[in-house]
């Protein structure tokens, strides 16, 4: 009677693992992007509030001294959340090196593309070749959600400085 295979054995747990991991990379990535899709909606939404204000007559129009500083710096953070927000919504495709790469990858669709499909079929069948693919993926996966995540840190906090420095500049 022989014994099972290890879990961590390409084909085996380890890979099931993995995979696991990727739909999780996936799932943070696109809840991330929603975030900042709604973060970018309200980003919107107070820029078109403090243009407003700003008309002639408005509360944020004609400011002076420290209040104009502020409404300046408000109007600066504001931009760099706008900034921030669109940073983690714009696809990250990295196209350089998906074009020197593509050989080597058929996991990503930007590599994907470039296959033939009978040499994507026999290259499919190594599954040592598979589990260095998904290693790799998940790295490249994982310093795009992480960077995707600070984006929209930098953009929540850029936003809450500005809001209140709009709000006592107004004041």
């Amino acid at each position: 009677m022989s014994n099972p295979p290890p879990t961590d054995a390409p084909g085996h747990g380890g890979d099931d693992f993995a995979w696991k991991v990727h739909e999780a990379l996936d799932s943070w990535t696109a809840k991330v992007d929603t975030k900042a899709s709604i973060a970018l909606a309200i980003e919107a939404a107070i820029a078109g509030f403090v243009i407003t204000l700003s008309t002639n007559g408005g509360r944020l129009s004609g400011l002076r001294g420290y209040r104009a500083d502020l409404d300046h710096l408000g109007l600066v953070l504001l931009a760099v959340s706008v900034i921030a927000s669109l940073a983690v919504v714009m696809p990250q495709l990295s196209r350089r090196k998906a074009k020197r790469t593509w050989s080597t990858n058929m996991i990503y669709f930007g590599h994907l593309r470039r296959w033939d499909p009978d040499a994507l079929a026999t290259a499919l069948s190594s599954e040592l070749r598979t589990t260095t693919q998904l290693a790799r993926q998940l790295v490249e996966m994982s310093k795009i959600a992480w960077r995707k995540h600070a984006w929209l840190q930098w953009s929540l906090a850029s936003l809450f400085v500005a809001s209140i420095l709009l709000v006592i500049a107004g004041a």
